[in-house]
């Protein structure tokens, strides 16, 4: 149940990446807390960073007895 979780922050964390530009629009001091989330989503699919939610994900998949995934 913790890996799902992981995988719901995981997720709005994304959509805040993609679609946080949109919540700046209405809340322009949304920007300096997309701005700082936006360089780091594009650096990990630019420069190939590792999120750190993926490992915990991972790990608490295998505490759980799980299978685990790669990437």
């Amino acid at each position: 149940m913790a890996a799902d979780l992981v995988v719901l922050v995981h997720a709005l964390f994304i959509a805040f990446v993609v679609f946080g530009g949109l919540l700046t629009l209405r809340w322009p001091r949304a920007k300096w807390v997309h701005l700082p989330v936006a360089a780091y989503g594009a650096g990990i699919e630019l420069i190939g960073w590792t999120c750190p939610l993926t490992p915990l994900e991972n790990a608490l998949r295998r505490a759980a007895g799980g299978v685990d995934y790669r990437g």
